[in-house]
């Protein structure tokens, strides 16, 4: 049986599972973030400075160091970035799925009441019928 509340339930539905995607879409890409971020920490930490060896070596030492801490920086801004995706995204999930389960709710409700008054006019046609049967028979 088709509520009066089932198209607005379709629609929330979707609404909400566009939300839902987006979401697993931000949360993927926090993720990728962080292994690279961590990956970007461990290779700063394996470097050694040269301790002997010719200036263009200590130069170019220092240059590797400095894109590191150059792409460690990006990415940490970039993980903050995300972080606040995922909470905006998070927030307007649950505010979808409130909507969502207010008109579900609805609906179920229309489809209790639709359920009563099919039942108290399948009671009323059968008292009418037992009445009839009743009279019929005396």
């Amino acid at each position: 049986m088709n509520s009066k509340f089932t198209p607005i339930v379709k629609v929330r539905k979707l609404q909400m599972d566009r939300v839902e995607t987006l979401l697993a879409k931000a949360r993927y890409e926090k993720k990728e973030i962080d292994f690279k971020l961590e990956a970007t920490y461990k290779e700063i930490e394996k470097m050694e400075t040269p301790k002997e060896g010719s200036i263009s070596l200590m130069t170019l030492f220092r240059e590797n160091l400095a894109i590191l801490r150059g792409e460690k920086s990006a990415l940490e801004e970039r993980l903050q970035i995300a972080r606040k995706k995922v909470e905006q995204l998070q927030d307007k999930y649950k505010k979808a799925l409130r909507e969502y389960e207010k008109i579900k709710y609805l609906e179920e409700r229309d489809f209790e009441e639709w359920m009563k008054k099919i039942n108290r006019q399948e009671q009323l046609d059968m008292d009418e019928v037992s009445t009839m049967l009743f009279t019929n028979k005396g």
